[in-house]
Order: C-alpha cells, then structure tokens, then sequence
C-alpha cells in the first residue's frame, strides 16, 4: 500500500481538528459545564469540584456538537459553514440535524409537571437555500439517541438487527445437523452477541429491559441445542447444558470493563483526561424533583456491578489491568458443552409428547369451548375473570383469561 494513503485518514483527522478550533473561536461560543469533583461518584455539599467544558464529539468525519443556549447552536452551524467553505470544504445540509432535550416545566415548590413540557422555540437556520432539520431522535455510531435519554429506540435497533444476523445463518448453520453444537455457539458468540450488545458498555437498562435482551438470548439458545418453548425447558437448563452465561452478566462485563478502562486514563502529570472526568461528571447547581421516580443513571448500575461482583476496591484493582480483566472475565466464563446434550435434549422432547399425548386424550370427543360461553355477563353486559375478578367487553376477554386463569380454562375445555 502507497504511504501516502496511509497517511490520509491521520491529515483529515487534523484537519478536521484544525477546523473545528477555528469555528469556536471565531462563533466565541460555550459547549456544557460540567463539574468532576474529587470524590468520584459520591457528591457532597461541601465537595470540592472542578468545573469543564464539553462541546464537541469528533469521530471520523461525524461531529456531535453540544450547547446550553439555541443562540451559540445557531452561531455555531453558521459559522462552521462559512470556516469549511474558506477552506474549500464542504458541510452535508442533509445529514446536519439540530435535537433538544425534552424538558418539564417545575412549579414554585420545585414539583415536576409531567403534563407541561418547556416549549423551544423553533430554529430556522437556512444553509443554501436548505433548512437544518429538526428531529428528536438520530444515530450516532450506530447508537440510537432520543431527546427523552431513554434507552427504549436503541433496545429496538438492537433487538431488530440482532434478530436479523440470527436468521441470515438460520438455514446455513443453525439447522444443520452436521455443524456441531460447540461450533454453532461459537458462530453465535461471534455474529449474533456483538451486534446484540453493542454500546452496552454505557447502557443502563431497566429490569424490564434485561428482561427483553435475555429472552432474546434465551430464544437463539433453545435454537441451537433444538429446544422450543413447547418442550418447557428451565433457562438454567438451558445455560447449563451450553455452558453459557446469562446475558445480564455479559452486559455487567461489557460495563465493567469500560469503567476499569477509562478509570486509569490519566495524563502525564497523573491528571485525569477528559474521558475520565465526564464519566465521573455531574451538574453541581442541579436538584433532582423529588416528586418523580428517580431514573438510575450509569453510575448507580456500575455501583451495583461492582458489588455483585465483589470488588472491594475498585480504585486500586483497575490499576493493574491484567488483574482487573482476570477478573471481571470470570463472570462470564464460559464452560464445555455438556457432553450427554443430545440425551438431554431428548429428555425434554420426550416429556413435552407425552404430555401432549397426554392433554390429546384427555379432550378426546370434547369441542374446545369458547370463554364466553362459559362466562356470566352482568347488567352491563361485561365478563369478569374467573381469577383477578377484571371486568371486560366479550370481544377483549378471551386472550385475558387464557393467561390469567389457566386453570379454569383446563376445567372448563377452554
């Protein structure tokens, strides 16, 4: 390869740079504040802190850009358009967005209004005859950002591209028989697990949402050994037999070793760089409205790994990176393949015909009968569940009471 193109990633990234410097000083313009105190996560009243300024994210030729005011956004678009054209080149209209922050109005008792969301007024910046678009959602790295900050859109794309790298290799490796089943877990852990847990290094997902990402995995595992959902298989069973780990302790890796990471990126004269100082970041005037729930931030899931994972001094294990990922790494230690999984598998077919052989005799002669038929309506012509005693219209009954009184349908033929 020429050495000249070698070196062209490495002059566009300083001239990149070169530009980017001289848009914030001509626009004289101010990204966000934020304070890195002394004591890491725990913030006192009385902590000391020291105050810095986050405005730009540059990756390649993207660029996030980030302000406390509409009217430096506005200076700093326009200025930047003016800068690349000096120096011939050019800004893409089309893939320039502006997005803001949803924001609740707070009354004079500092109490949130849910109901109220704080109204920005609308930009109408123009570049060559195009106006900048404004969204409220957009992606970044391939990562989903939403101006609620809540992780719902990327738990999709996640999901949704991960089913996707599943069933492009479901008739090529997953259902042949000849692939073995430590192979096809292999090429699992290979194709299907990044592309489900990327960025998850900063997710802070909420139980619901682990939830979501484990029957996903649970799902790709009954696959590969030939279980379904049918044959009643316990997911320890499941883990079990593949040797696998859960997914929330990937994800609980995945966090860790971020955080260890970042942790020891100090500078030569053993400060800490900017990496490090917005991990550890918070707003110091800010108070959180006590009449909300209180949303876990990053900080709050990487406390609770790390006492799940029994570190008892985190401060000084990341300093020796070996150990730290020695021993982050046993959370998700993967074991052999259980050597009797064909015999186990079968185990599972076995017991889930019979009891289907089983259920067939039972009602032999007998039509299923419908939930409404068994139900008695009131005054108001509404059905109540055999079990929680909800009222419900006959046509929103029926798939209700089939979950929620299993046993009454048993008895009653439903």
């Amino acid at each position: 390869m020429d050495s000249r193109i070698q070196l062209l990633p490495i002059l566009f990234n300083v001239s990149f740079d070169f530009i980017v410097r001289k848009v914030s000083e001509e626009a004289v313009i101010e990204g966000v504040k934020l304070a890195h105190g002394s004591s890491d996560f725990f913030h006192g009243k009385g902590e000391t802190y020291e105050l810095f300024e986050l405005l730009v994210l540059m990756y390649a030729d993207d660029l996030v850009a980030m302000f406390s005011s509409l009217q430096d956004l506005d200076k700093f678009i326009l200025t930047s358009e003016k800068i690349t054209q000096k120096y011939e080149l050019t800004m893409s209209v089309k893939k320039t967005m502006t997005m803001s922050m949803e924001e609740f109005e707070v009354d004079s008792n500092g109490k949130l209004n849910k109901q109220k969301k704080i109204q920005h007024p609308d930009l109408n910046i123009v570049i060559r005859n195009q106006k900048v678009e404004i969204t409220d959602k957009f992606t970044y790295l391939g990562c989903a950002i939403s101006r609620d900050q809540k992780m719902k859109m990327e738990l999709e794309a996640r999901l949704t591209k991960a089913t996707t790298a599943f069933n492009m290799l479901r008739n090529v490796v997953w259902y042949r028989k000849n692939v073995s089943i430590s192979a096809k877990l292999k090429i699992f852990r290979s194709c299907v697990l990044p592309v489900l847990l990327y960025g998850s290094e900063t997710w802070c997902p909420t139980v619901a949402q682990e939830k979501r990402f484990a029957t996903f995995y649970m799902k790709c595992l009954r696959t590969l050994v030939g279980l379904n959902l049918g044959d009643r298989a316990p997911n320890q069973a499941i883990l079990q037999i593949t040797g696998q780990p859960a997914v929330e302790e990937i994800m609980r890796r995945n966090r860790l070793r971020w955080f260890g990471h970042v942790n020891i990126m100090v500078d030569d004269q053993d400060a800490a760089t900017l990496v490090k100082k917005t991990i550890f970041s918070y707003l110091p005037n800010e108070k959180r409205p006590g009449n909300v729930g209180v949303r876990k931030r990053w900080e709050h899931k990487i406390i609770e790994d790390l006492e799940k994972s029994n570190v008892k001094n985190w401060r000084r294990e990341t300093i020796d990176r070996d150990s730290w990922r020695a021993k982050i790494n046993t959370i998700i230690e993967t074991k052999p393949v259980n050597s009797r999984i064909k015999p186990i598998v079968q185990k599972y077919k076995s017991r889930a015909d019979e009891r289907r052989s089983r259920e067939k005799k039972t009602d032999q002669g007998k039509a299923p009968r419908k939930v409404v038929e068994v139900l008695v309506k009131d005054n108001n012509k509404l059905c109540g569940c055999p079990n929680c005693k909800k009222k419900f219209k006959p046509q929103g009954i029926t798939g209700h009471v089939r979950s929620c009184a299993r046993d009454c349908c048993k008895k009653n033929n439903i």
